[in-house]
């Protein structure tokens, strides 16, 4: 097995898989600052030494183009942070805090699963129920002496009953799964068409799913679909935005979201998950 190496500037591995964006990568204790997780197609074993990421796989074709476009290493990520740094000082002070986080660019199926499962519930528990779902349903992969699961396809999933997604441990989220897996078979949401929609409709459609609200669409527009100027409001969010720019008075997530496009544009998604991070972690 061929470890590959990537030379990578303005990344930073911990804070791109820690940030609450994506639910299927583990830290290796025995390692400093290395995880192995489930992309896509296949599993990945990657740690940072400084300005290099070096990358393991099950499956070791494509990977270097697999990589790049997962972590999204081919935008510049310099000229962005340098540009959201002049919007005003609390973002400076996130940026400069978690600097080197990265917008990943997530499989849209499972992206949506996993945001539908995690309306209302926290990560360990959404970790949890993916990769149960996964082991289930999905493909068998032994990587490094240890068992892993794709995550499964919608032809996959084709079958499963919500009892069956209950068991799974997603709780009153089963009947959502359920009828997610139908709306697409049926040909309700196109995912080979996904690219070509705009934003806004590409939202309506999202939000036509049962147990997709603004926050889950947000997400999945922003960390599968390349929607960098979304904003997404969950408690964190929605705790931040009132501390730093609405000085604790009541404020709704209309008007939050208002000024957030206003404020940071095209931009706001990559200021949301610095904001987000410095929050839950307290350091701003």
């Amino acid at each position: 097995m061929k470890e590959l190496c990537i030379e990578v500037k303005y990344f930073n591995l911990k804070y791109t898989v820690e940030c609450g964006q994506c639910f299927r990568w583990k830290k290796l204790e025995a390692e400093d600052n290395a995880y192995v997780g489930v992309i896509k197609d296949r599993v990945l074993k990657v740690r940072q030494e400084g300005n290099k990421i070096y990358v393991l796989s099950n499956k070791e074709e494509n990977l270097e183009s697999v990589v790049t476009e997962y972590f999204d290493l081919n935008t510049d990520y310099e000229e962005i942070e340098k540009e959201i740094i002049k919007f005003d000082d609390n973002v400076k002070k996130a940026v400069t805090n978690t600097s080197g986080i990265r917008i990943l660019n997530q499989d849209f199926f499972e992206t949506l699963m996993s945001y539908i499962i995690s309306a209302n519930n926290n990560i360990p528990r959404i970790s949890k129920s993916v990769n149960e779902l996964s082991k289930k349903y999905g493909k068998k992969i032994e990587f490094l002496g240890e068992e892993y699961y794709l995550f499964p396809t919608v032809k996959e999933l084709e079958n499963v009953t919500k009892e069956e997604y209950r068991e799974c441990g997603v709780g009153f989220r089963d009947a959502y799964l359920y009828n997610t897996v139908k709306e697409i078979l049926n040909g309700s949401i196109d995912l080979e068409n996904i690219d070509n929609m705009t934003t806004q409709n590409l939202r309506n459609k999202l939000l036509t799913l049962k147990g997709v609200g603004p926050k889950v669409a947000d997400c999945i527009l922003l960390f599968s679909c390349k929607r960098g100027e979304v904003f997404p409001i969950d408690v964190w969010v929605e705790r931040v935005m009132s501390v730093l720019y609405f000085k604790e008075q009541k404020s709704t997530k209309k008007q939050i979201l208002e000024y957030a496009n206003n404020k940071f544009s095209k931009y706001a998604g990559i200021v949301q998950q610095h904001l987000f991070y410095n929050m839950r972690e307290n350091l701003l």
